[in-house]
């Protein structure tokens, strides 16, 4: 398995300039079908790199070709705006492309060649098979078998072709996450590189942590919009600023976690209730307060009839969900941590650091209500005076 490191940004993949604004410009993208490691690339002026773990490759001019060794891939004239470079965009057809024969050939191809055999973690290709390749010439979808028979002849190995479909449903389902990734354009750079990084191979706790922490950030959203809904009065418009300008986002950046690595909900050991499949349903189509984890769906009912009770009690509701979520997600990035799955460790980050925010914003709010000890008046396990307070506007949401 290859887990590596994820360290470029991935927020706008434009042709950006390095240093001074009259040197020449250095353009970045990634090569992918999963990040694509080790395929060769060479610049308009003649400069040659090797994609990185994350596929990364960069020219100061364009056109660029890929290729392995001597065997052409592709090149593109210009950089997708979100600097990722598919198969389609090698063959200078769209990315909605996928069905097309001659994109279907070089995923399977490309997959094929993985050094570990497993797309979803990275493509890893090969040195050995690069090399057999030493004749100058162009992909050619028709010749697919024939460049497998040359592996396999010259190395002595057994490569089997992936099946059209296994390589078009893995392709499709990279394309739909850097679509989905993109669409949501409120996350920082850090979480966009996590979800489009390869996946890591997560334990089933970890894999459960994801249907929980789904179903724990729409808790948070439901719960404020109910409460600032059913007390209405302005001064509790933390609530509804907190779930409409951050909790929206942080479930959407589950989701895609969820789209990741739990397509469907088979995956899953700790579903209890009805499955809810929420993995492609966008949130104004989630029915509120309806959850298919049994302790999420009674903590609900407990904390709203706290909440109803007074605007003191709405806010303190605040206190509560927030230490709650930095309780499990303490739980959780420990246990990410422990199956170096980096990009779910990144994300569950992102989502603490805000708990933390929310949780000084309800304490503010109890004071400037006149309760001296803000979220404390919850009760010692809500009293968290160790909990970073970064200024609103300066933390990582």
């Amino acid at each position: 398995m290859k887990t590596p490191l994820i360290t470029l940004s991935i927020v706008a993949f434009l042709w950006v300039g390095c240093g001074d604004t009259s040197a020449p410009q250095t353009y970045t993208g990634q090569l992918v079908d999963s990040y694509i490691q080790n395929a060769n690339y060479t610049c308009a002026d003649g400069t040659k790199g090797i994609t990185d773990a994350n596929g990364t490759f960069s020219c100061q001019t364009a056109p660029v070709q890929f290729h392995l060794n001597a065997l052409k891939l592709g090149e593109i004239a210009t950089l997708p705006t979100d600097g990722q470079v598919f198969p389609q965009e090698l063959l200078g057809l769209s990315r909605n492309d996928t069905n097309d024969s001659r994109v279907i050939a070089m995923a399977r191809f490309l997959q094929s060649c993985d050094d570990d055999n497993r797309s979803s973690n990275g493509i890893r290709i090969r040195e050995s098979i690069k090399e057999v390749f030493q004749t100058s010439t162009t992909f050619d979808a028709s010749e697919i078998e024939n460049y497998v028979a040359q592996i396999n002849t010259q190395l002595e190995t057994n490569i089997t072709l992936i099946s059209t479909e296994a390589a078009t449903a893995h392709l499709e389902a990279s394309v739909t996450l850097a679509a989905s990734v993109k669409a949501l354009d409120t996350l920082p750079p850090a979480v966009v590189s996590a979800l489009l990084s390869p996946q890591s191979q997560l334990s089933q706790e970890v894999l459960d942590a994801l249907a929980y922490m789904l179903n724990e950030e729409r808790l948070a959203y439901d719960i404020y919009n109910y409460l600032y809904a059913y007390h209405n009065d302005s001064t509790l418009k933390q609530l509804t600023n907190i779930a409409t300008k951050s909790e929206s986002t942080h479930i959407q950046s589950v989701q895609l976690l969820v789209k990741k690595y739990a397509p469907n909900y088979d995956a899953f050991t700790n579903i209890d209730l009805t499955a809810l499949d929420y993995v492609d349903t966008t949130l104004g189509e989630m029915n509120a307060s309806t959850y298919d984890i049994n302790a999420i769906q009674t903590l609900y009912t407990t904390l709203v009839t706290k909440g109803k009770i007074s605007r003191r009690d709405a806010l303190e509701v605040g206190c509560m969900v927030e230490v709650t979520d930095i309780n499990d997600l303490n739980e959780d990035i420990n246990l990410s941590k422990a199956s170096n799955a980096a990009d779910v460790t990144t994300v569950f980050e992102f989502l603490r650091d805000a708990s933390y925010t929310h949780y000084w914003a309800f304490d503010k709010a109890l004071k400037a209500m006149g309760v001296t000890n803000g979220c404390c008046g919850a009760g010692e396990s809500y009293c968290h005076p160790e909990y970073p307070n970064v200024p609103q506007g300066q933390g990582k949401h």
